[in-house]
């Protein structure tokens, strides 16, 4: 990441930040540009969970994803005092599987009930009538789209 770094912060590479000072190297975290994801399931609170189940309502049909926020503290997180920077549906996963003390067996477990209970949402949505895409039409739509993004 050194070189993509190097290139983005090259009008301020001959630049000493003041003592205390913030700067960013780019918008937002990922793993192809460094960020890090730690587990942070020890801050979940009931203060936290009625925040986050208050956003989620405001979206319709919304009922499995991951909310990217910020917030000014641990604490303030805590006590559901965040910003939502981005909003991930059904095909994102959990990021605490990334923090390096989390084994494989148990990011596998988390993923394969994350997909569980997926399943079981987009069931009882087909159920209550919402529309089903057949598999024939999904892998179309994929080669499609797959092909319409080669050079």
């Amino acid at each position: 990441m050194a070189r993509f770094h190097l290139a983005q912060q090259r009008a301020r590479l001959a630049t000493v930040p003041a003592a205390g000072a913030t700067v960013s190297l780019g918008d937002c975290g990922s793993h192809c540009r460094g960020a890090e994801f730690l587990d942070g399931r020890g801050y979940r609170t009931l203060a936290l969970e009625e925040a986050v189940e208050a956003v989620a309502r405001r979206f319709d049909g919304f009922y499995f994803g991951r909310f990217d926020v910020r917030a000014a503290s641990p604490e303030a997180f805590g006590r559901g005092e965040f910003t939502v920077i981005e909003l991930n549906g059904v095909t994102s996963e959990a990021t605490h599987i990334y923090d390096p003390k989390v084994g494989l067996l148990d990011a596998y477990r988390a993923l394969f009930a994350q997909w569980s209970l997926a399943f079981e949402i987009g069931a009882a949505n087909a159920r209550a009538g919402a529309p089903v895409t057949l598999v024939r039409t999904l892998i179309r739509d994929t080669c499609s789209a797959l092909l319409r993004v080669r050079p």
